[in-house]
């Protein structure tokens, strides 16, 4: 036995670690969960992200730097939501249970067994061995990122050692003859046991710390990471015996091409299988078919726009069922593979699960995160009307400006009170100077919005003054009615004074009117 059980509640494991569960009596999050990110927590915030300064923090450090993320979010054990937090929450139930730090027990039992000796966690002794990473234009060199929580991704390493790793899982837990681990300790880290669709035996998914991926039509296990400067992607097949790993110093969509053609090329004698398509009933057909809002974003801070944009609508048509985004995308043949489960074109295995969750909601979920909750067209239709009417709305009042501005000066318009149209301006102006400017103009969001700086505390003013000059602007626009300006300007006034609240009770609503990024 090892020194840690996955089924043990991370209360119990690591009870320094601080987190709420709503569901603790009934689903406490357990070591397992936290590792296949299905705690329903928030993945860390952007001031986590821009702790970058400190080498020499500790574990415990770094977990206690913002514990603010940590709750849940929905009943763990049921959705896949990817969350930094989880692998150290795990490493420090490891650090308990061995008397070791982290990284020290990293080194004896798994680093040096596997001849990784040049491999760290921590910024490398020798720093001339290490590639400089450099930002988007390539030239700019990127400093190195401290992250405050190093086992959810600091891992310094080389081609030939990660090689070495891959050998490894490869060889089912041996390596150069030697056993280090059990075969079905191998299996158990590539598959996935707590979200509703692995509980009802699907195994396409996100074990521990290790996902399911296709490449070339081929199932392969492994991971991607990024960071500062520098991304990887490491994937392997058991039963084509082979694998890869690629890191690049530079961040960019390079990687993905560079992995597809390693994948075709060491796939290349291999043929692509697909499961036989499953002779479903109409019925059961038109019980898929319908529309998918994303219930499980990433970060919290963005489901405001989410669950307007990431909708899916399953189509039954000459009894196929077809998956397409609603805004934009492609569509796609969703082909059943069961019942419950379907595959897209191409594809060796099932990736996408219809599931049913205690409240008796219908899920459709996907490998990494993409769980969708089927909810009427009228609904989906219904938010993206409200919210384009808002939107159109605000847009005008610039437009409209350019008239009664002009107006006002050459004697027009002077029987409806200025603040009518005018706060209602302001409130619009707030909005784009005060929050969506700042996300424009200067690259490096995550170090501005994770410190107080000019960029982040315009967020919060910028947010503040949109709801503030929103409200006084609807007064002013409904004192204005019975004015004796023309009465499409009272009503334009009125409409756009209206559509700003609206948007300030929908952002307020997700946590986004004065929000101190910075103390997130």
């Amino acid at each position: 036995a090892g020194l840690l059980d996955l089924d043990t509640p991370i209360r119990e494991a690591a009870p320094d670690v601080a987190f709420e569960n709503p569901w603790q009596d009934t689903r406490p999050i357990t070591l397992a969960m936290a590792l296949e990110h299905t705690t329903g927590f928030d993945d860390i915030r952007v001031r986590e992200y821009a702790k970058v300064d400190d080498p020499g923090m500790t574990l415990v450090d770094g977990l206690a730097f913002n514990p603010s993320s940590r709750v849940s979010r929905w009943k763990p054990g049921t959705h896949m939501s990817y969350c930094n937090a989880g692998p150290p929450i795990v490493a420090r139930a490891l650090e308990i249970a061995s008397g070791q730090d982290f990284e020290s027990y990293v080194r004896a039992n798994v680093l040096d067994p596997l001849g990784m000796h040049q491999s760290s966690f921590h910024f490398p002794e020798n720093a001339a061995r290490m590639a400089k990473g450099y930002r988007d234009d390539g030239v700019t060199e990127a400093h190195y990122d401290h992250i405050t929580i190093r086992p959810s991704g600091a891992l310094n390493s080389s081609a030939s050692e990660m090689a070495n790793y891959l050998r490894l899982m490869l060889n089912r837990g041996e390596l150069d003859g030697r056993r280090l681990l059990r075969p079905e300790s191998i299996e158990r880290m590539e598959t996935p046991t707590t979200t509703l669709a692995a509980r009802a035996g699907h195994t396409y998914g996100y074990g521990l710390g290790n996902y399911t991926t296709i490449v070339n039509g081929h199932l392969f296990h492994g991971h991607d990471g990024g960071i500062t400067g520098f991304a990887a992607t490491s994937a392997y097949s058991p039963d084509l015996g082979v694998g890869f790993h690629i890191s690049v110093n530079r961040p960019s969509g390079a990687i993905r091409e560079i992995r597809e053609h390693v994948g075709k090329f060491l796939t290349r004698d291999f043929e692509a299988l697909e499961p036989p398509r499953a002779d479903l009933t109409e019925e059961q057909l038109r019980a898929v078919a319908g529309y998918y809002q994303l219930v499980t974003p990433r970060s919290e801070l963005t489901r405001f726009m989410l669950r307007l944009l990431d909708t899916r609508r399953v189509s039954l048509e000459a009894g196929s069922l077809f998956v397409k985004p609603l805004i934009g995308g492609e569509r796609r043949e969703l082909i059943p593979v069961t019942v419950d489960s379907f595959r897209l074109e191409g594809r060796p295995v099932a990736t996408r699960f219809l599931v049913t969750d205690e409240t008796g909601d219908r899920i459709l979920q996907g490998r990494f995160g993409g769980n969708a909750r089927q909810v009427p067209g009228w609904w989906v239709y219904g938010q993206l009307a409200v919210a384009a009417a808002v939107l159109t709305l605000m847009v005008s009042s610039l437009l409209f400006a350019f008239i009664w501005l002009p107006a006002r000066v050459f004697g027009r318009f002077s029987e409806l009170p200025a603040q009518a149209t005018l706060v209602p301006l302001l409130a619009v102006l707030s909005l784009l100077g005060g929050v969506l400017l700042p996300f424009v103009l200067n690259p490096d969001m995550i170090t501005d919005f994770g410190n107080r700086t000019a960029r982040s505390i315009t967020v919060f003013l910028g947010t503040i003054a949109f709801a503030a000059l929103s409200f006084y602007g609807l007064i002013a626009a409904w004192r204005s009615w019975t004015s004796d300006g023309p009465r499409a300007a009272r009503l334009h006034a009125l409409l756009v004074a209206a559509a700003c609240v609206i948007a300030v009770l929908y952002l307020g609503g997700h946590g986004l009117i004065g929000l101190r990024t910075w103390a997130y």
